[in-house]
C-alpha cells in the first residue's frame, strides 16, 4: 500500500512538473508575441496614414508607401483561391466518392498529407524553378499565384475530403432514392452540405490571410 502511494505521488509530482512547464512555454511565448505586438505599435501608428498607404516606394523604400504591397497582395490571395479551391474541391470529390479503396488511393492520401507538411521555402523554390525557369512565366504575379495555389492545395484537398466525410450517407440514399444521378446528388445534395465544413476546415480566410509579399 506504501509503495503504491508513493508511485502515485511521484506521478503526480512529474505530472505537475510537465504542466509546470508547458504553462511556462506558453507565459513565454504570450510574453514574446506581446511584446513584438507592442513595439510594432507604439513605433509603427504613427507612420500609418492616407499617403502611407495610396503611395508607391520612393528613394529606396526611404519614403512613400505600400500600395504595391497591397495591391499584390490581393492579386496574390485571389489568384491562388481561383487556382487551389476549384482544383482542390474537385480533387476531394473525386477521391471520397469516384475512387476505389486500395493501394493507390492510399498512396495518393499519403502524398497529399505529405505534401502538406513540406515547409513553405520548398514550395518556393519549385515556384521559381517550375513556373519562373521552366514555363518562363518570369517574376509575376501569375509565378505567385501559381505558387501559392500549389503550396494551399493540399491543406485544401484533404479539409474538402473530411468535410465531404461529414455529411451523412443517408442524403446520399434519399437523394438517389428519388431519381437523382451521382453527378446531381453530389452537386446540389453533398457539396451544399459539405461547403461551409470545407471554408472552416480549409481555414480558407486563415489560409490566403494578406501576407505582404511585394
Amino acid at each position: 500500500m506504501d509503495k503504491s502511494r508513493g508511485l502515485l505521488s511521484r506521478r503526480k509530482l512529474f505530472q505537475a512538473i510537465m504542466f509546470g512547464i508547458f504553462r511556462l512555454s506558453a507565459a513565454i511565448n504570450a510574453i514574446a508575441l506581446l511584446i513584438i505586438v507592442y513595439f510594432l505599435v507604439a513605433r509603427g501608428w504613427k507612420a500609418i496614414n492616407w499617403t502611407f498607404l495610396t503611395q508607391p516606394p520612393m528613394e529606396a523604400m526611404t519614403k512613400g508607401g505600400i500600395l504595391p504591397c497591397i495591391v499584390g497582395t490581393l492579386c496574390l490571395s485571389l489568384g491562388a483561391i481561383l487556382m487551389a479551391l476549384p482544383v482542390g474541391v474537385a480533387s476531394a470529390i473525386y477521391l471520397h466518392e469516384y475512387a476505389r479503396p486500395g493501394r493507390v488511393l492510399r498512396t495518393i492520401r499519403l502524398g497529399i498529407n505529405n505534401l502538406a507538411g513540406v515547409p513553405s521555402v520548398v514550395f518556393g523554390l519549385f515556384g521559381l524553378a517550375f513556373f519562373v525557369v521552366w514555363l518562363d512565366f518570369g517574376v509575376s504575379i501569375l509565378s505567385g499565384a501559381l505558387t501559392l495555389g500549389a503550396m494551399t492545395l493540399p491543406v485544401i484537398i484533404g479539409a474538402s475530403e473530411e468535410a465531404l466525410r461529414a455529411v451523412p450517407d443517408t442524403y446520399r440514399e434519399a437523394s438517389l432514392g428519388l431519381g437523382a444521378t451521382k453527378w446531381q446528388t453530389i452537386y446540389r445534395v453533398v457539396l451544399p452540405a459539405a461547403l461551409p465544413g470545407i471554408l472552416y476546415r480549409g481555414r480558407i480566410l486563415h489560409t490566403f490571410s494578406p501576407i505582404f509579399c511585394f
